[in-house]
């Protein structure tokens, strides 16, 4: 991820602008938002991370792709690796997208999505993210397992998606970064799913003991409303707030483009003045259970809401 300076704060804090896209079923009440263990989540980064530095087109890019389609399987959603090959600064590199999927009862799709790769960093050749991007992995699988007692599922159908090849290599641009999220916005396009799309929520370096959830700035404002009201009910509210540096480049910008809602879940104050991010520092000793229970409660109660509306 990258960030963007603007200036939009004020009018996204001020002006609430209704969202969201296409045809909208009535609206029902989302069941009982599950309980989300921070425990849980932390145990499946840890094993997650465990599986070592998985930078796109390695080989531990491709077993960490195996591992989660593994658990996604495990876990009774219906899975597959979507995998493609593409020219970049790099040259030419072999990406995999994980995608599971819960089907709906209602019109529309929501997608949820982490990434899984990893950053290379020349000075630290083991760089396995626990943060960045271990937590968001780890939290969004406990929210996938969390949402399987809401059975029969009635609300739309959900994406999960894992995608690969978030990180750059020298500089994002159209050949350099946002590999997967831009593949499956693409895939959305080209399917006629854009109208359908309700929203797409994003996880990205929310583990952090210190948890400052910063939201970019040009989020989704009907989007961000609802997290800070979720957040204030569940009593998290203070964790939550706006990056004041204004945007930040992310997997939601794909989608964001094509004018799907979107939101991203980001801390984006890792260590003083972010100097844990993409450092040797970035290990599980700085990660909480309690941080990812706080964004994992809000997150599944704004899914929720976001599938049955």
């Amino acid at each position: 991820m990258m960030p963007r300076v603007n200036h939009l704060m004020a009018a996204l804090v001020l002006v609430p602008m209704l969202t969201g896209c296409g045809n909208r079923s009535r609206a029902v009440s989302p069941p009982v938002s599950p309980a989300i263990s921070g425990d849980r989540a932390l145990d499946l980064t840890r094993a997650f991370v465990e599986l070592g530095p998985r930078a796109s087109g390695t080989t531990g890019a491709a077993k960490a792709a195996d591992w989660l389609a593994g658990k996604c399987r495990e876990l009774g959603y219906e899975t597959d690796i979507d995998e493609w090959t593409e020219d970049t600064v790099n040259g030419v590199v072999t990406f995999r997208n994980v995608r599971a999927t819960l089907p709906g009862k209602r019109e529309g799709i929501v997608v949820a999505g982490s990434h899984y790769d990893t950053k290379v960093l020349a000075d630290v050749p083991d760089f396995v993210g626990a943060n960045d991007s271990g937590s968001s992995t780890g939290l969004l699988l406990t929210v996938m397992e969390a949402l399987r007692e809401a059975v029969p599922w009635q609300g739309c159908t959900i994406e999960f998606v894992f995608f690969d090849g978030e990180e750059c290599v020298e500089r994002y641009g159209a050949k350099d970064g946002l590999h997967g999220s831009k593949r499956f916005a693409a895939s959305l396009k080209q399917s006629g799913r854009v109208a359908s799309c309700r929203a797409m929520l994003l996880l990205d370096m929310i583990g952090d003991r210190d948890l400052n959830v910063t939201l970019p700035t040009d989020t989704d404002a009907e989007l961000a409303q609802r997290v800070f009201r979720i957040a204030d009910e569940r009593g998290v509210r203070e964790h939550f707030g706006y990056y004041v540096a204004g945007g930040i480049l992310d997997d939601h910008t794909p989608f964001q483009r094509l004018g799907i809602p979107s939101i991203d879940f980001i801390d984006f104050e890792y260590g003083p003045d972010n100097r844990h991010w993409h450092t040797g520092e970035d290990t599980m000793d700085k990660l909480s259970s309690a941080s990812l229970a706080a964004v994992g409660t809000v997150f599944v109660q704004l899914l929720l809401e976001t599938a049955h509306q």
